[in-house]
């Protein structure tokens, strides 16, 4: 069965990350984006009580609500209880795979060179976040190791941005996640939440600038 949230990536391409220093405007920047029409939202635990940011963020209707930074089977397995509908991490966890793929909820580990990209996709991963690529490589080294790799969903995250949203996606990304591009902390913190639904429409005219995913890695 195909999780939810990987059939909304593939048509929205977009996946906010919500980092901030209080739990409060971590929901307040994560609602921001929502209304901004972005529905894939990450909490990352660096959140201080990103579990109750995540079960308040999943009574609210038309949102996939998902958890960042998720390296430890602990931290998955609470996500999951708190209604995660995917789990994002910088790195590839065997055990956290394990926990994602019990659950049905979509894993998106992190990994960059091809030997760490494949060792994702052997382990289950249903996309593999290729990071820090917005800062190291770009576009570019997408399209270089899509070549040997035609057939590995990648997500471009780390120093994405609005300029080379469409770039990566035009590289053959199946999808962008955002970071403080989009909600950024420093604007969570100041209660400036109408700036963070802007950047999130923003993105979203952006990304439907860009090519659909190559048809054979949409989910089914």
């Amino acid at each position: 069965m195909v999780p939810a949230a990987l059939i909304c990536l593939h048509r929205q391409r977009l996946i906010a990350v919500i980092r901030a220093a209080a739990p409060e405007a971590a929901l307040g920047a994560a609602l921001a984006v929502a209304r901004g029409g972005i529905q894939m939202l990450e909490v990352t635990f660096t959140v201080p009580e990103a579990v109750r940011v995540m079960k308040a963020l999943k009574e609210r209707t038309g949102i996939f609500v998902g958890a960042g930074t998720v390296l430890t089977k602990e931290q998955a397995r609470a996500a999951c209880e708190a209604g995660a509908t995917f789990l994002v991490a910088p790195n590839l966890s065997l055990e956290v795979a394990k926990v994602a793929r019990s659950a049905g909820v979509m894993y998106c580990p992190g990994a960059y060179t091809t030997g760490e990209i494949l060792a994702a996709r052997d382990a289950g991963a249903h996309v593999i976040k290729v990071y820090p690529v917005g800062v190291a490589g770009g576009p570019d080294y997408i399209r270089v190791i899509r070549d040997p790799l035609p057939d590995v969903p990648m997500l471009a995250a780390g120093g994405t941005n609005l300029d080379n949203l469409v770039p990566f996606l035009e590289a053959g990304c199946v999808g962008v996640g955002l970071g403080a591009a989009l909600a950024d902390p420093a604007l969570a913190a100041a209660g400036d939440f109408n700036a963070i639904e802007r950047r999130s429409r923003a993105f979203l005219e952006r990304a439907a600038q860009a090519p659909a995913p190559p048809a054979h890695l949409i989910a089914q």
